[in-house]
């Protein structure tokens, strides 16, 4: 079967003849991405009807919000889609440097929300942007770019890990002061992935590993309330009304939905006793109205997804668009993996929602820009001409050196 189906090239050309070459995005990425959002629409105003109802007096509160969000996400796609992922790199630096102003700006009191006990948003008017969740692509834009310009000397552990360890300390240091620990876990774990694929050496991949692992225990020790999700989530049965409740109910969620569910919008769960119903535990919710099948699918879609992302990394025509096709899929497949695993009681409870499905502004925009970037490197097309002189390399300037001096003039004699 010809995977490649989506661009295609005409027969070699006979001498005189032109060849036209029609690059095309990769249809199955985008009607993934396209289902998954539709499927989040449906899911979001049924769980969240409910709770809408009762807060805001419109049960179609969320629904009309999310497809708000869904447009502008769109809009989002079409415009990365378009442009060509080349010019990223000429932005690398900056969209880190924005990062990091976006990730000190939510700290500041009376310009972030907070709720729960963090601040991880940031106030524009009747909306809230997380900053945390354009973090993540500038991350992978930094890294991708750096690990590109070095691949020749990623044997050596200074240059492979040197600057993406000093940025990843400020990263999740900022990320840790809101606190979230989630996106300071992704960050990391996608500074491994993208080194190790990039080319560094097994064995110093494999130590930060382990050092990565072996902090997390300390992380949690640092946070009580980290410490008693592990509890709730070892014992279930303990405090079943208090820290287990989330746990317990998303496991009678999800449970009671058995092998084809209670049928769409029946859910009881959802009418106030499932917390997070709409976002952080949506797939407890899909197990409930649609059962065992519609989890499977939700899941066989996400594992689609990552193919057909892995696929455009392996196609892709320069290392900065592998390693950015790369990072971009691992990082929305993880994520899914986490919300999933935390909806059905296999990892303590973690805030993290499930992309494209979960309500959510800041992720549903960034998730449909990031998509926008896998379609266009997807097409594996040259950099259009007016682009040339934004993305061309400045020549580095030499070192002169005594020795250089000296071969110089032997040179010349």
């Amino acid at each position: 079967m010809n995977l490649r189906f989506w661009k295609k090239t005409s027969e070699a050309p006979v001498e005189g003849q032109t060849m036209f070459v029609e690059h095309r995005y990769d249809r199955w990425l985008l009607a993934l991405t396209l289902i998954l959002m539709s499927v989040g629409v449906v899911m979001v105003y049924s769980a969240s009807i409910a709770s809408a109802g009762a807060s805001f007096g419109d049960g179609a509160h969320y629904l009309k919000r999310q497809l708000m969000f869904v447009g502008l996400a769109l809009g989002a796609m079409v415009v990365t889609m378009n442009l060509h992922h080349d010019l990223l790199r000429r932005l690398a630096k900056p969209l880190l440097v924005m990062a990091v102003l976006l990730l000190m700006v939510v700290l500041l009191p009376g310009v972030s929300a907070t709720a729960k006990g963090a601040s991880r948003w940031i106030n524009l008017g009747p909306l809230r942007f997380q900053p945390a969740e354009m973090v993540k692509l500038c991350w992978i834009v930094f890294l991708a770019d750096l690990l590109s310009r070095r691949q020749a000397e990623l044997d050596s552990f200074r240059r492979a890990w040197g600057v993406p360890l000093a940025a990843m300390a400020l990263l999740g240091g900022l990320l840790m002061l809101q606190p979230d620990f989630g996106s300071t876990v992704i960050c990391g774990g996608l500074m491994l992935l993208l080194v190790w694929a990039a080319g560094a050496r097994w064995l110093h991949t494999l130590g930060f590993i382990g050092a990565g692992l072996a902090m997390v225990p300390l992380a949690i020790l640092a946070e009580p309330y980290r410490m008693k999700r592990l509890t709730a989530f070892l014992s279930p049965e303990d405090d079943p009304l208090g820290v287990s409740f989330h746990i317990n109910q998303a496991l009678i969620s999800f449970g009671s939905g058995e092998w084809f569910g209670q049928g769409l919008g029946n859910s009881t769960q959802k009418l106030l006793y499932l917390p997070e119903a709409h976002t952080d535990f949506i797939f407890s919710i899909v197990g409930e109205e649609l059962g065992l099948f519609g989890g499977l699918m939700i899941m066989t879609l996400f594992g689609l997804f990552v193919w057909r992302g892995f696929h455009i990394a392996r196609k892709a025509t320069t290392a900065f668009g592998a390693l950015l096709a790369f990072g971009i899929t691992a990082e929305i497949g993880f994520q899914a993996l986490v919300n999933m695993s935390v909806a059905t009681a296999m990892m303590p409870t973690k805030g993290l929602t499930l992309p494209f499905v979960s309500y959510g502004g800041s992720s549903v925009l960034i998730l449909g820009a990031s998509v926008g970037v896998l379609l266009n490197i997807s097409r594996q097309e040259p950099p259009p001409a007016w682009m040339h002189r934004l993305i061309a390399e400045k020549p580095k300037a030499r070192r002169v050196t005594s020795s250089n001096r000296r071969l110089a003039a032997k040179g010349a004699a």
